[in-house]
């Protein structure tokens, strides 16, 4: 993998991080909650972020909204339902087979 493909798999990475830690509040005094997993997923998370810290600081000063977007579309996402989360996925498929780049074009 070339550098740009692993910082964006990075991002990716903490993103979902950040939405498991936000999802394990939301079961907080339930008998799935476990507050020392939470602990070892949010120690985890802050070691992937200092792995990637200069890399996101470039990002941020080159583009300061798209940590915003990305937290926006992790929002986003802990707000649907399942049901919502599979007709999401659908779509996408969809999108993805209708928009496939031609052979020769770069696919960015």
């Amino acid at each position: 993998m070339d550098k740009i493909t692993i910082f964006k798999e990075g991002v990716k990475l903490i993103a979902l991080m950040q939405a498991t830690l936000e999802q394990m509040d939301v079961l907080k005094g339930t008998v799935l909650f476990r507050h020392k997993l939470k602990q070892q997923i949010n120690r985890l998370e802050k070691e992937l972020e200092a792995t990637i810290e200069a890399p996101l600081r470039a990002l941020d000063n080159a583009d300061s909204d798209l940590l915003t977007r990305i937290q926006s579309n992790i929002e986003m996402l802990m707000s649907l339902s399942v049901d919502e989360i599979a007709i999401l996925r659908n779509e996408i498929e969809d999108f993805r087979t209708h928009n496939k780049p031609a052979e020769d074009e770069p696919t960015g």
